[in-house]
């Protein structure tokens, strides 16, 4: 069954995910309840730069590589606890 959505909802659809360009169009998509394919055509048809490439501000690409930069740090310490604990329970002989 084919969803009929208005042009007013389209427009403002589009609008909210060039706002939030720091969530990716996937979120945006569940959020506003249409499918990601759906939402990404609507950002090409409609966006004024008829891309779907949002811009980030300068702030917004720094929030997105400490968080990468944060994900790899827990994980590294991950790793260390597990070596720590391996270690303690396997001293050397």
């Amino acid at each position: 069954m084919v969803k009929k959505f208005s042009t007013e909802f389209k427009q403002q659809s589009v609008d909210y995910a060039l706002s939030n360009a720091h969530l990716s169009i996937t979120e945006l998509a569940n959020h506003l309840g249409i499918g990601k394919s759906t939402l990404d055509k609507w950002i090409r048809l409609l966006a004024p730069n008829k891309t779907s490439r949002r811009e980030l501000t300068i702030e917004q690409q720094k929030i997105i590589a400490l968080e990468k930069e944060v994900k790899e740090l827990k994980i590294a310490n991950e790793i260390l606890k597990k070596a720590h604990v391996y270690f303690i329970n396997h001293p050397s002989r």
